[in-house]
């Protein structure tokens, strides 16, 4: 594997748990914080190399190694500083790959701009959007907790807790095949009391596991009915927040002819939306209020979605939704923490726009043919998209042969029009898209059989 000098700035939660991540991939990883305490904090956490001082500034960015890096992240909470650290990376100090968190679409465009002609490889990743992402598919898939979408949309990766009725309950993985012999429908990851399995074919489908299936797109509906997911209650959708998330996935379901109500509690905010968007019934109020919710038949709201900038209010809205009957409850909290508590405290699903920016940068960052990622909820284990490079390990052989480790799975394959679910004869070709599920502390490992 090839080893990268990777420059970070920024020590919160997006930026250590990059650094965290990078270095036990085996890359040398360099740490920028302005905060003394919080560099000393981090001293006694990380593994890598830390240097205290305002990142986006040339002189810390000489002493932190810019000069020598071959990738530099600017993750801190300034969009503002985090635009300059780019510019100063990819313009000044010519490194080779720059990525750039911001969360304003006028930053995001106005880094897109910024004149690239010196060859470096610029970046943006944006959480609020990646948020609208999430659960614009979470809102296609009735009963998931979590929903990704791969190759090019015909793979959906599906988390759903397994009820005492689903026909998936006590069925082993390799069964499957027999229930969708010519798709490639699989489970590709278990959650079982805590901790994370990628399964292999004996491994049995126990009630109350949280299992991520990946799905063929045109298999979605009968995967629903073996999960036992109840029939979507058909209503309006109800957005909490005119936040730059809540307007954006209001202008997306808008779009879709979705029945979309806004509610928003500062007057000047709901004004503004009720300008901007055409058939969204915008109301006044705070989505706390009970009475509100009830005046506008909570009942009969088929999804519930908290995204204000308040995250405690987002969960107690949420909750208070579910009580008062809405169908299902997705709520935005930016801690990672309670991602993994979704289904144990009422709420049908949770989004951390954090956890998805690491999902994001790392897809960014990963080479060997990796076309996008993400992190399963919990962040112990990975979904990757890659495309098979010519020499590496992975195309070498059939899969049998090149032994992949144990905590690997191999989810689905496409090769021209071809998608399937591969066996242990079948032989990777360059070119192919390879959907692959890994443990994320095997992804150092996994990156040696995708390099050529």
């Amino acid at each position: 594997m090839e080893v990268n000098n990777i420059l970070i700035v920024g020590g919160g939660l997006v930026g250590q748990t990059l650094a965290d991540r990078l270095s036990r991939d085996g890359h040398d990883v360099t740490l920028v914080e302005r905060d003394p305490d919080k560099v000393r904090e981090l001293s006694d956490i990380l593994d890598v190399q830390l240097v205290e001082g305002n990142g986006s500034t040339a002189p810390v960015l000489r002493e932190a190694g810019v000069e020598k890096a071959s990738l530099v992240v600017a993750a801190t909470e300034s969009d503002e500083c985090n635009a300059l650290v780019g510019f100063l990376a990819g313009q000044v100090f010519n490194t080779p790959r720059v990525v750039v968190r911001v969360r304003d679409s006028g930053h995001e465009e106005a880094f897109s701009l910024v004149d690239a002609d010196r060859g470096a490889e610029q970046v943006c990743v944006n959480p609020d959007s990646a948020a609208v992402d999430r659960i614009a598919s979470l809102l296609e898939v009735p009963g998931a907790v979590d929903v990704m979408q791969f190759l090019d949309g015909g793979v959906l990766v599906a988390g759903f807790r397994i009820g005492q009725s689903s026909d998936f309950a006590g069925l082993r993985v390799s069964d499957m095949k027999l229930l969708f012999a010519a798709a490639p429908t699989l489970a590709a990851a278990i959650q079982r009391d805590g901790a994370w399995i990628v399964p292999g074919g004996k491994e049995e489908i126990r009630v109350n596991d949280l299992v991520y299936f990946a799905i063929a797109r045109h298999e979605l509906r009968d995967v629903l009915s073996l999960v036992g997911v109840e029939p979507e209650k058909h209503g309006r959708i109800m957005v909490a927040g005119a936040s730059s998330i809540g307007m954006a996935l209001a202008r997306r379901l808008e779009a879709r002819d979705e029945r979309v109500v806004l509610l928003e509690d500062d007057p000047t905010a709901a004004r503004r939306a009720a300008e901007k968007l055409n058939h969204v019934l915008v109301i006044r109020g705070r989505e706390t209020n009970q009475s509100l919710l009830e005046d506008e038949e909570i009942e009969n709201v088929s999804t519930f979605v908290a995204v204000t900038e308040d995250h405690e209010s987002n969960l107690v809205a949420g909750l208070l939704a579910k009580r008062l009957g809405a169908g299902r409850s997705i709520v935005l909290i930016d801690n990672p923490g309670m991602v993994s508590m979704v289904g144990d405290i009422g709420i049908d699903a949770i989004i951390s726009p954090r956890l998805l920016t690491i999902g994001l940068t790392l897809q960014h960052i990963r080479g060997g043919g990796v076309r996008s990622g993400a992190a399963l909820l919990g962040d112990e284990v990975e979904i990757m998209e890659v495309e098979a490079e010519r020499g590496s390990r992975l195309a070498s052989g059939t899969l049998m042969q090149v032994g992949l480790p144990q905590g690997v799975l191999v989810a689905a394959l496409q090769s021209g029009d071809e998608l399937r679910v591969p066996d242990g004869n079948d032989q990777v070709q360059p070119g192919d898209r390879v959907l692959i599920v890994v443990m994320t502390d095997l992804v150092g490992k996994l990156t040696e059989y995708l390099e050529p």
